[in-house]
């Protein structure tokens, strides 16, 4: 197998028992190759790989997957996807952009938790993100664990929608404020707009960037799960919206003009239409402001003059603005290079793929 390639195999399929057992952990009977690689484990790619994969020497004549419908995020499913092997794309291409990008957020789902819950029976405390890719995650966790295990867990939203998602599948519920005082979470599932090669994150087109980055820094490891569509050279590039800026809605003027005086190429405050006339207003009771940047250097310095920033001194600039309350930047150290919390970026990106496989970008 491609390490740059991650392929969910039928013959997999047929002889892990990962979706039926019923015993202990100490049971499960997983075959000698695991289903998906675990970090560390020859399956997860570098930055290059990842980006090589688009180049003409990287051609993409692999095997497809063709999924089930996703079920819906309000319904815990009774069976995780199933796949059929094919030796052509011809499965994937037939389908429509929508279905292909919510089968690719699916297998992506799935393959995360795989590696990064599955195998730790023993993990009892669980963040669990936002955004559309999040509601696979819960369904992998729901489809994945045994009841006996997932009794033992808690798990722990960070907005609204998560938290609905947790309480549909039956899960046991608890809030970040109720950890205790130097605790951590095991690890923390959520998603992203935009990823860069060095795992820097825009969060946010969701309006719930300060809860996610609570969780995420309150974590062990975080574990992005996002779609082909996200990656990106460098942030700015692929999302065109902006950074997501929450701010305190008398400060919302003064914060606009100083992100402009940084170089910001039109910041707006994000408006509540259709649904709410005015601005749009967080769980925090704060607007956010959206301040698109000139794609962000992964190396090397800002050039302030030009409005060309480095990704960890913008974000550094724009926190330090009075009415900042948070910005959607993930940025820093990850969950490997220190076990003490306070990691914003994740310690593993998976991505699912046009062409039915999987990308894992490692930190």
């Amino acid at each position: 197998m491609n390490k740059h390639h991650l392929l969910l195999r039928g013959a997999s399929y047929s002889t892990v028992s990962l979706y039926k057992r019923s015993g202990p952990p100490h049971h499960l009977h997983l075959p000698a190759r695991p289903l998906f690689p675990s970090p560390g484990a020859g399956g997860t790619t570098t930055a290059a790989a990842v980006f090589n994969f688009f180049s003409p020497a990287h051609p993409r004549q692999h095997h497809s997957l063709t999924l089930s419908k996703p079920t819906r995020p309000h319904h815990r499913p009774l069976n995780p996807p199933t796949a059929k092997m094919s030796t052509s794309t011809t499965s994937a291409a037939a389908a429509s952009p929508t279905d292909l990008i919510e089968q690719s957020k699916r297998l992506a789902a799935f393959q995360s938790v795989t590696a990064h819950l599955v195998p730790y029976p023993h993990y009892t405390r669980i963040g669990i993100g936002s955004g559309s890719t999040v509601v696979y995650v819960v369904e992998a966790i729901s489809s994945l664990l045994p009841r006996d295990v997932l009794s033992t867990m808690t798990f722990y939203p960070t907005g609204a929608q998560s938290e609905e998602l947790i309480e549909a599948a039956g899960l046991n519920l608890q809030y970040i404020n109720k950890l205790a005082p130097g605790s951590l979470l095991d690890v923390c599932f959520d998603g992203a707009d935009e990823v860069d090669p060095a795992l820097n994150l825009i969060k946010g087109g969701g309006a719930c960037l300060w809860q996610e980055k609570i969780v995420a820094t309150s974590s062990k490891k975080f574990v992005c799960v996002a779609d082909f569509r996200k990656i990106s050279p460098a942030l700015g590039t692929m999302w065109k919206k902006g950074i997501p800026i929450e701010v305190l809605p008398l400060a919302a003027n003064r914060v606009l003009g100083e992100l402009e005086r940084m170089g910001s190429l039109s910041p707006k405050i994000r408006p509540g239409l259709p649904g709410k006339a005015g601005a749009i207003v967080t769980d925090n009771g704060m607007w956010i402001v959206d301040a698109p940047f000139k794609p962000l250097r992964v190396t090397g310095e800002s050039d302030r003059e030009k409005g060309e920033w480095q990704v960890d001194e913008l974000a550094d600039a724009l926190i330090k603005i009075p009415g900042v309350a948070e910005i959607g930047l993930f940025y820093g150290r990850n969950g490997n290079e220190g076990q003490g919390g306070g990691a914003q970026k994740p310690v593993e990106a998976y991505f699912g793929m046009e062409d039915g496989s999987v990308k894992v970008l490692s930190a």
